[in-house]
This record gives structure tokens, C-alpha cells and sequence, in this order.
């Protein structure tokens, strides 16, 4: 089994085509000096390696205008896309049963066991 990754975001173009390609997405926003974001970051790894999601991680230091254009003033900022839709974001502390439900969401509504 192989271990998810997360996609590294350099530059806004980069962005919009990974968007473009993929159905479903986790932006991860964070800081290299945030000590919640290092203690998060794996957790959401971990959380994300049973479901069909890419792992978007963007360094709010190096890519400020993603940052502003997403509305993200704190960090560490989750934000989880469904077909180009924002379906959950969580702020600073990171409600991670909510992450998993929109999750259990995508998996369901992609292996057509819609909830009742």
C-alpha cells in the first residue's frame, strides 16, 4: 500500500490546473512557522488515506494571493472542494470529525451508496 502524498503548491497556475483535473481536493493552508499547522498537517494525511481525495498543501508565506483569493487569514486553514464546489472549511482548530463526515460524504455520493 502506498502512502498519500501531498501536492505542493508553487504557483497560482499550478493550482487552477490541478482544480481543473481533479474532482475532489483538500487545500491545506499552513505556515512553516506554525506549530498547529506541523501537528495537523500529518493527522490530515493520515485521515485522507482511505478516500478517493488529492492533498493540496499551499504555504500561505509563499503564495499570498492564493491565500487572500480564498478568503484564508488564519492558519492552519482547511478547505475541502467537490466538483469545483468549497463543500467544508475549518479554521485554526480543526474539527476533524467534520473533515471525516464530508469525506465519508464524497466517498459515498462516488460509490453511489447515497445516504437515505
Amino acid at each position: 500500500m502506498s502512502i498519500k502524498s501531498a501536492v505542493i503548491i508553487e504557483t497560482k497556475e499550478h493550482l487552477e490546473q490541478l482544480m481543473a483535473e481533479e474532482k475532489q481536493v483538500i487545500l491545506y493552508f499552513s505556515s512553516v512557522d506554525c506549530n498547529v499547522c506541523q501537528a495537523v498537517f500529518p493527522k490530515l494525511m493520515s485521515l485522507a488515506e482511505g478516500y478517493p481525495i488529492k492533498v493540496i498543501k499551499i504555504s500561505v508565506a509563499e503564495q499570498t494571493e492564493i491565500a487572500g483569493q480564498s478568503s484564508v487569514f488564519t492558519v492552519p486553514t482547511i478547505l475541502i472542494f467537490y466538483e469545483g464546489r468549497e463543500i467544508l472549511r475549518e479554521s485554526r482548530f480543526i474539527d476533524f470529525l467534520k473533515v471525516e463526515r464530508t469525506l465519508n460524504f464524497i466517498k459515498s455520493v462516488q460509490t453511489g451508496q447515497s445516504e437515505e
